[in-house]
């Protein structure tokens, strides 16, 4: 596990990664295929293959340090906070009018994989390369920062550079929580299931405002950058706090 060619090895991968994700996607679908649509109608073949290089990836190349383990125990009461919050987010999608059963499925689906493939390649793949050359702190930046940015990237995609950006914001934030919930728990399948989960929640909300009434009075501008990034931030902040603890590598609090 401390091969000095691991991180260029990691960057290759996630080279490729990003190249199936983004450029993937707008081979198979073009242009102007809104983040929504790409997931409702049908499972996402970018989506799937992203899933698939990382994980290959960590086969090949044997990294079975990524933490695809059970979670250590008497670690999962840390995640009180982060599900009520999404608890929170299920109900306003409740409450908002769910989509049909079929697109709730296809939801379900791409968010899976979305949380599998992201997660795997952020949280796995780079981190852990980064953190084998440099302190924790510096990691985990460096990987949140990586994992904001590439959200921008959607639009190519959408077309809709101003939302991408909006959405690389938030993600950062998310990427903090997720960070948290990975290096404290000891197992990335745990944040896979709430990525998974707050994707999943998040586009049923999405699809639940696409089918309402057309004449609802739209949302002022400034409403549509500070909502998502505020809304997030409160996940953020606890991760801020779980991660208070972490020192010198992974998994390790003292």
């Amino acid at each position: 596990m401390n091969d000095p060619r691991r991180l260029s090895f990691a960057f290759a991968v996630f080279g490729l990664w990003l190249v199936v994700t983004v450029f993937g996607g707008r081979v198979i679908y073009g242009t102007g295929v809104s983040l929504l649509d790409l997931v409702r109608h049908s499972v996402a073949l970018n989506i799937l293959a992203a899933a698939a290089v990382a994980v290959g990836a960590c086969l090949v190349f044997g990294w079975r340090d990524v933490a695809a383990g059970p979670p250590r125990p008497a670690t999962l009461h840390l995640l009180w906070f982060p599900l009520l919050y999404l608890a929170l987010l299920l109900g306003v999608a409740v409450l908002m009018g769910l989509p049909s059963r079929q697109t709730l499925v296809f939801i379900g689906l791409n968010t899976l994989l979305v949380g599998i493939s992201e997660e795997l390649m952020f949280r796995g793949i780079l981190f852990r390369a980064l953190v084998a050359r440099l302190p924790v702190w510096p990691a985990i930046g460096a990987t949140t920062a990586l994992f904001g940015s590439v959200h921008i990237l959607n639009g190519f995609g959408t077309g809709d550079w101003g939302s991408a950006i909006v959405q690389a914001c938030a993600a950062a934030l998310s990427g903090v929580a997720l960070m948290a919930i990975m290096l404290r728990t000891g197992s990335i399948l745990v944040a896979m299931a709430y990525h998974a989960a707050w994707d999943f929640s998040t586009f049923a909300v999405a699809a639940a405002v696409s089918s309402a009434n057309s004449a609802a009075v739209p949302a002022p501008s400034w409403a549509s950058v500070a909502l998502p990034v505020l809304f997030v931030l409160p996940n953020a902040l606890y991760g801020l706090y779980l991660l208070r603890r972490v020192r010198r590598e992974p998994g390790s609090t003292a």
